[in-house]
């Protein structure tokens, strides 16, 4: 990867140009299910969701779903003792991930009509309501959302953890759902936290519907196109960076469809990027998110994909603004007592052409300052004056 920035040991380079698109209020995320796995949220995944929704809406179909999804566990047409045929169509579709489509059938045979209000959809709420603990990467992710004096975050999550990480970090935040969510614009007045696929009530706030079955996902990205057209438009205005997401995922599906799909038809599209956790030596992955247009960010998924926090922590860390201020000196201190030229400083000099593209004058002097110390190589100094240089003629 071209120009990419190590944040620190064991970590995954960061493309410069997002880096900055970030620090210019360019850049938006798009959070999944997987930012909402790590303790103390411990929420789960859509497939995780849809066998705790079995659990409580029909509980005789919750040893077979766990049978079949464990490891040498019978084939969905070998389970015994279903009590009928629907059952067992809802496990063939369960046990190919499709589970939009399992939640469908699910609603019509237990309540027959869908409502905001089935067997079905209040298991959903019951599951998802179980914590309002944020983790270290909401936290992360809303500070990295901070655009213009307030937070730009869309989620397909229904839960509001984001939001209680923003209320705890202090900053400026308003909530939306579905019909509620301001077109996309490069106004500054432009944020919110956007739940496009819905919410879940929270504190005094109301909850919205949920966008849980197949129905639901056709009626808001096909036949309404409330949801493509504004990724349509998202697209063309923000880098969009996708976090905490399975390429096959239902949602997701749905997701990189829309955003794929306008591909063709502009070519003004900013790059999209998405962070992919692989097995080691997977090469495999990485290279399914780029035939969908989007550029992964590849990270080692091990011990539960742990890196990702790691990163985004980091990242929300060494943020050029007024709340890291002293932690971001006292980096930039420690990395100019590096060797540049060393195979240790290659990580340091990478951040700080990142540090001095992104700068203004007066914080290129102080950076100056910072790498002239007594003991600081002077090879820093030669550098950040090229870079300046360079940057002046990109102008």
């Amino acid at each position: 990867m071209s120009n990419g920035v190590i944040l620190g040991t064991g970590l995954p380079e960061l493309p410069e140009e997002l880096l900055l698109a970030r620090d210019q209020g360019r850049v938006l995320f798009i959070v999944g299910a997987g930012a909402s796995y790590p303790q103390p949220s411990n929420l789960p995944g859509f497939g995780g969701l849809v066998g705790q929704i079995y659990d409580i809406a029909d509980p005789s179909m919750s040893e077979a779903i766990r049978s079949v999804t464990a490891d040498g566990g019978p084939k969905w047409q070998d389970v015994p003792d279903l009590l009928n045929h629907e059952q067992r169509t809802e496990l063939k579709f369960l046990c190919q991930g499709e589970f939009d489509v399992a939640l469908g059938m699910l609603e019509r045979r237990i309540d027959g009509d869908p409502s905001k209000e089935s067997t079905m959809r209040r298991a959903a709420t019951a599951v998802l309501s179980r914590t309002t603990e944020p983790n270290p990467i909401h936290s992360a992710l809303v500070q990295l959302g901070q655009r213009y004096g307030q937070t730009l975050l869309v989620t397909t999550n229904f839960d509001r953890l984001l939001s209680e990480a923003a209320r705890r970090l202090r900053v400026s935040h308003e909530t939306f759902a579905r019909g509620e969510i301001p077109n996309p614009s490069t106004s500054r007045d432009f944020g919110g936290i956007l739940h496009i696929h819905g919410k879940l009530g929270w504190r005094k706030e109301k909850g919205s519907s949920l966008i849980l079955t197949d129905q639901d996902f056709g009626d808001s990205y096909l036949r309404r196109n409330l949801i493509t057209s504004f990724l349509y438009d998202a697209a063309r205005i923000f880098h969009i960076v996708l976090v905490g997401y399975s390429a096959n995922d239902s949602p997701v599906r749905y997701l990189l469809n829309a955003i794929a799909a306008d591909e063709r038809h502009f070519v003004d599209l900013k790059r999209r990027y998405a962070f992919v956790g692989c097995e080691a030596n997977d090469e495999r992955t990485g290279v399914e998110w780029q035939s969908r247009g989007i550029t992964p960010i590849v990270y080692d998924k091990a011990n539960d994909h742990r890196v990702l926090g790691d990163l985004l922590v980091r990242w929300a860390e060494i943020i050029p603004e007024k709340r890291n201020e002293t932690s971001l000196k006292s980096y930039l201190k420690e990395l100019g007592r590096l060797d540049p030229d060393s195979s240790e400083g290659a990580a340091a000099r990478s951040f700080i052409q990142y540090y001095a593209r992104r700068s203004t004058p007066s914080e290129q002097n102080q950076l100056a300052k910072i790498l002239s110390r007594a003991n600081q190589p002077p090879r820093w100094l030669t550098l950040l004056n090229q870079v300046i240089r360079d940057s002046a003629r990109a102008r």
